[in-house]
């Protein structure tokens, strides 16, 4: 009886532990991301890989719109140009004019389009504030799954931008 009970009382507690554990959902990902520089935000849901073909490097994109040939209006975006983009790694901005340039570990530059306005996709220069001339910054990067998540610090002469972006890219090969 005693051996009887034993196995009634582990089967209960096996099942009740399956049970807990299938009672732990997994957490979801949260998709999205958001930029800064001085008291300002643009939040940056949309986010792109563009590859330029065989070792010609790819950008990464992180907007407030989703990019099409049709878009019109003011667009949040945040630009960063390197030549791979390997989970774990951390990038340091250096130009690739530089002999020290290494493709694994630096990108080469970047840019901030906060409120530009875009139609037929060209840029309203004087629209908004436009960051260029990158001057230092990193950017870090893991993947788990399809699922991104980029960190990023950015120095201009005008100032510093700070984001971050997790989620999804969408691939657009550009040729």
């Amino acid at each position: 009886m005693k051996k009887l009970t034993f196995a009634v009382l582990a089967t209960v507690l096996f099942f009740a532990a399956c049970k807990k554990d299938d009672d732990k959902s997994t957490p979801a990902v949260t998709t999205g991301g958001s930029f800064s520089f001085n008291d300002t935000t643009a939040v940056v849901n949309n986010g792109y890989l563009y590859t330029y073909g065989v070792n010609e490097g790819i950008s990464l994109a992180f907007t407030d719109s989703v990019l099409t040939d049709t878009l019109k209006g003011k667009v949040c975006a945040v630009n960063i140009d390197l030549d791979t983009l390997i989970s774990g790694k951390t990038y340091t901005y250096l130009s690739d004019d530089s002999l020290a340039y290494d493709k694994t570990k630096n990108f080469d530059d970047a840019t901030v389009f906060y409120k530009y306005q875009w139609e037929d996709t060209d840029l309203d220069e004087a629209s908004g504030r436009f960051f260029d001339g990158i001057t230092s910054g990193t950017l870090t990067c893991t993947k788990n799954g399809d699922n991104y998540s980029i960190t990023y610090t950015l120095i201009f002469p005008t100032g510093k931008v700070t984001g971050t972006y997790n989620g999804k890219l969408e691939l657009r090969n550009q040729q």
